[in-house]
């Protein structure tokens, strides 16, 4: 089999749609806020069915843009509005909003600094956005083990989503690196199927976290 950009996009938005239908069917046992992570959930399903069809009707179609906005920006201020929802605690809010103020202005302005920002991924600027989201998930690991939600982490859903979106951010970023030469380091082939492994294990992740959430009682 030849993995390629479409291919790994068939397979990913399969897990993605997977993830979001137990989202749905699970709700009720994910906790507060679960909405805004349904939400997210669903807009970067939308974007990658999207893509795909937009690549089977024209190969040479740029689909950056539609990344930029709908992931980039979109998809990750709902994950920051959903971890505001989870963060019970007032200096844990205040922090979290501090690092949603300093993501809008660090997008804002890497959008004017960088040439062909909707044009051509701008890598460095999500490098920066991944290390703010994670100072979110960090702030949400830190009141969960600083809980007693500690004792019943197989049972807690959003343990599983900071760990689910660490494998899946942080585990692409080293790709994109590489993905501007890609095709002098390693075998394309071999690039994609890293790059669909690291999402699959990553929403597998989500999977069974949605699967072992129990209703939380306080």
């Amino acid at each position: 089999m030849d993995w390629d950009r479409n291919l790994v996009s068939n397979y990913t938005t399969l897990v993605m749609v997977v993830t979001l239908i137990f989202l749905i069917i699970k709700r009720e046992n994910l906790g507060q806020g679960i909405n805004y992570f349904i939400y997210a959930i669903a807009v970067g399903t939308s974007i990658e069915i999207f893509n795909a069809i937009n690549f089977r009707i024209n190969p040479a179609f740029n689909s950056v843009p539609v990344y930029v906005i709908g992931v980039n920006m979109i998809v990750f201020l709902l994950f920051f509005m959903y971890f505001h929802q989870v963060l019970d605690k007032g200096s844990y809010r205040t922090k979290n909003l501090i690092i949603v103020a300093i993501f809008v202005v660090w997008t804002f302005i890497a959008a004017i600094v960088t040439k062909d920002f909707f044009t051509v991924f701008p890598i460095y600027c999500h490098f920066g956005q991944v290390t703010i989201l994670s100072a979110s998930i960090f702030l949400l690991m830190s009141q969960i083990f600083n809980s007693d939600k500690i004792l019943v982490l197989r049972n807690y859903f959003p343990f599983w989503i900071c760990i689910g979106l660490m494998t899946i951010y942080l585990g692409i970023i080293p790709l994109l690196f590489i993905s501007r030469t890609a095709s002098h380091m390693i075998n394309m082939n071999i690039f994609f199927i890293i790059l669909f492994i690291v999402n699959f294990i990553g929403y597998s992740i989500l999977i069974f976290g949605i699967l072992s959430a129990k209703k939380q009682t306080s």
